[in-house]
């Protein structure tokens, strides 16, 4: 994605991406040593019972989610 690359956001099923076992968890991993701030949605965590199996990311909130999606010059959806 290059320098435009800002943000990851994780909310609802997304934060299975950032948890232990992940397929995508080393690619995410190399993200974040490279510098992308990801943000992992914690009452979504919290929904799925997985907390604990976080393994990427900072577990924020809903506010701090909206912040960053209204600060950023394009967002992309993936559903």
């Amino acid at each position: 994605m290059g320098d435009e690359l800002w943000r990851l956001v994780f909310v609802n099923n997304g934060v299975k991406l950032a948890i232990k076992d992940s397929e995508v968890l080393p690619i995410l991993k190399e993200y974040e040593k490279d510098g992308l701030y990801i943000l992992v949605c914690g009452t979504c965590l919290t929904h799925f019972d997985l907390l604990e199996r976080k393994q990427v990311g900072v577990t924020t909130n809903m506010p701090d989610i909206v912040t960053a999606m209204q600060l950023a010059d394009k967002v992309i959806n993936l559903q």
